[in-house]
């Protein structure tokens, strides 16, 4: 435990110190970074001590509410080691990016003190969340995570637009935490502790005493966390919240805080609700709101033309996979816990990969963004030649979402389907669930064709920017090129992540309940995937395969080259027209026209692209002078009136300061007959 500790003093201290040395806009995001490297480094090493020697606690309590049954006490087991491995390179590789993102002129009014104050303080946050065995305290670090991310999204609060959705996420977001907090006052009252390991009693005692009281339990976590999750309809604050932020807080958002609604939820519904005819039930409901979630998200986010908010749209439909295999796991786990353990392990998998190509595309566009000054993709275009390793990643994340062989994408989806369409055998709904994701998974890959197409193919056009060619800085690059990597790595190597992620769910469950690693995935790690269901066997080597076609496309460029053909480049020729590049240019408005006018959400008169149903928030609210801001303005309705009134009473009492003697005489005279009364009147009459 003493990493981790280290780890959070390097955070918080570079948080404090960030604040002391803020007006170096250059020096305070080194700063930032350093914290994050030591930080990093520190949350590594516990990490590896976790899977090489076992769980470890910090043991006795660090700090008690007397009276209340909550204890702060910290434990690492392998799921909360995968979580902090996640976090801890999220938080290096955002800090390196930001140290010269948040330099542009864009964020040249902001104040960094601030922003990396708050985002050393959001990671520190986020790490303390999955390694606390006490639910009261965390509801504490939850309540800081919000908190801090908040402050994030109105990074720049000159743009009403930000406010708008900074207000929409902490509403949503409280709300959700409000239905936390009622399941586990539930949960307290029946344990008299906040210990999860009191909680997990309380579980069983309550499945056998009061199921449908549990099934309102349950409810309440599942709100609170798919709605952290932006699982919809709950996740109605992410499409706005994650634009408003600057792209290495969205980064951030994607690759760490979202996560946090899959890990409570792995937490809640796997270490904690014993296996029953509960975890079926809400394991077929997990799937279905999964399914929703790909299917509206994905749609949505095909019809958009903002980078970020198509790539926000594309964090629901992911989200969206993982609620899928969880839920398919969840609910076979008693019955066939083989296909249970695939969707487990397939959701776990995929979060893994979607923290990295997901910030990877966050960071494309930032890198857009830092080149062009626009997010709106119908305004650039051709930019690989400007940007030629950020197009790169872009293209690798791309093909990554989208589930193509041989990147890591493919491999987490290939093994969801497989834990739906087996399932199905027994559960019909489920191979539903799993066609509805496969076919989904087409229209992402349209989507990203879409986005990466649209920005560094075709035609040049850079928003009038006139960008220099080469490339983003270093430190924009060096992330995205990380990210990429991984994005390679875990497609054709998925044995190395998936033996951690295995690890890491079966210590939730009795030892020795569930199958081995090796009875579900196969052996070895260059041997690929070898699914042993019922008998049945599905297989999949990406690494054979992709050298096989390695070795093919080398033949093919042997042929090419060997045949002596000439390359020449021409300028486009328009049938004669003079027309010029610009006005030529396929724009992503014009991508799958056709299917965006089919696919359009219409409710009577009210009609909008896509089939999200996007909830209108009063404007009333968001005036110059809010009805709230009136309600606590205490000067406006207190100090100000009770200050006039005085000013007035003085006013009249200036008044008899006329400048005559005899005046004064008088007054004095009825001042002490008036004294005499009331000395009179008090003294009972004597």
């Amino acid at each position: 435990m003493n990493a981790f500790f280290s780890a959070q003093g390097c955070y918080l201290a570079g948080a404090l110190l960030a604040l002391l040395v803020g007006g170096k806009r250059k020096a305070v995001g080194w700063v930032a970074f350093g914290a994050a490297a030591f930080g990093t480094l520190f949350i590594l090493t516990a990490v590896l001590g976790v899977f090489r020697e076992g769980p470890v606690s910090s043991g006795l309590p660090i700090l008690q509410v007397p009276g209340l049954g909550a204890a702060l006490i910290y434990q690492i087991d392998y799921l909360s080691a995968l979580f902090l491995a996640i976090i801890a390179v999220v938080s290096l590789l955002v800090t390196l990016y930001a140290q010269r993102f948040m330099q542009i002129a864009h964020y040249r009014a902001g104040s960094l003190r601030y922003f990396y104050s708050i985002l050393l303080f959001f990671f520190a946050a986020v790490l303390n969340v999955v390694v606390v065995a006490d639910l009261f305290f965390f509801f504490v670090f939850w309540e800081i995570m919000t908190l801090t991310s908040y402050l994030m999204v109105i990074f720049r609060q000159e743009e009403r637009v930000r406010l708008r959705a900074g207000y929409k996420y902490f509403l949503i977001t409280h709300i959700a935490t409000i239905f936390l907090f009622i399941g586990g006052i539930l949960l307290y009252r029946l344990s008299g502790s906040f210990s999860f390991s009191f909680l997990k009693m309380a579980m069983a005692e309550m499945q056998q005493s009061q199921p449908g009281l549990l099934h309102f339990v349950l409810g309440c976590f599942f709100l609170g966390f798919a709605t952290k999750a932006g699982i919809l309809p709950m996740g109605d604050w992410l499409p706005d919240a994650y634009p408003a932020a600057p792209a290495p807080a969205s980064a951030a958002f994607a690759g760490s805080m979202t996560k946090l609604g899959i890990y409570g939820l792995v937490r809640v519904f796997c270490g904690l609700l014993p296996l029953s005819s509960h975890t079926q039930i809400w394991g077929l409901i997990i799937a279905l709101f999964g399914a929703g979630s790909i299917l509206v998200g994905t749609m949505t986010a095909l019809v958009q033309e903002d980078a970020k908010r198509l790539l926000s749209f594309h964090v629901i439909g992911q989200m969206g996979y993982m609620f899928l295999a969880i839920g398919t796991g969840l609910y076979f786990l008693r019955t066939q816990p083989v296909i249970g353990m695939i969707g487990l392990g397939a959701g776990i998998f995929h979060l893994i990969n979607h923290v990295s190509y997901k910030s990877c595309l966050f960071f494309n566009a930032g890198a857009v963004f830092y080149k062009t000054g626009t997010r709106d993709i119908n305004k650039v275009g051709g930019l690989a030649r400007v940007l030629p390793v950020t197009a790169a990643t872009a293209i690798i994340a791309s093909l990554s979402i989208a589930g193509i062989p041989p990147f890591s994408g493919f491999a987490s989806k290939w093994l969801i389907y497989q834990a739906a369409l087996r399932g199905g055998f027994s559960v019909p709904v489920f191979i539903i669930l799993g066609l509805i994701a496969i076919f989904i998974s087409a229209v992402t890959l349209a989507s990203f064709v879409k986005f990466f197409g649209a920005l560094f193919f075709g035609k040049y056009e850079d928003n009038g920017s006139k960008a220099r060619v080469g490339d983003v800085p270093a430190a924009m690059r060096l992330p995205q090129i990380i990210l990429a990597a991984l994005c390679i790595l875990f497609g054709l190597l998925p044995q190395l992540p998936l033996g951690w992620v295995y690890r890491s769910i079966a210590y939730l469950f009795p030892p020795g309940s569930m199958p081995a690693a090796a009875s579900i995935y196969g052996g070895g790690l260059l041997n690929g995937l070898s699914l042993n269901v019922a008998g049945s066997t599905a297989a999949w080597n990406a690494l054979l395969l992709t050298v096989i076609f390695g070795l093919c496309a080398l033949l093919a460029w042997g042929l090419f080259r060997a045949g002596g053909a000439r390359v020449r480049s021409v300028e486009t020729w328009y049938c004669g027209e003079e027309m010029s590049d610009r006005d030529t240019r396929y724009r992503a408005h014009g991508f799958y026209l056709p299917f965006k006018q089919i696919f359009r959400l219409r409710i009577g008169r009210y009609e909008r692209p896509g089939i999200y149903p996007t909830i209108t928030w009063p404007k009333r609210l968001f005036r110059k002078e809010p009805a709230l801001n009136r309600a606590i303005d205490l000067d406006r309705w207190l100090y100000q009136p009770l200050a006039r009134s005085a000013v007035r009473l003085m006013r009249r009492f200036s008044a008899t300061h006329s400048g005559v003697p005899h005046l004064y005489l008088l007054w004095l005279a009825a001042g002490a007959a008036l004294a005499l009364i009331i000395l009179y009147s008090f003294s009972g009459g004597k």
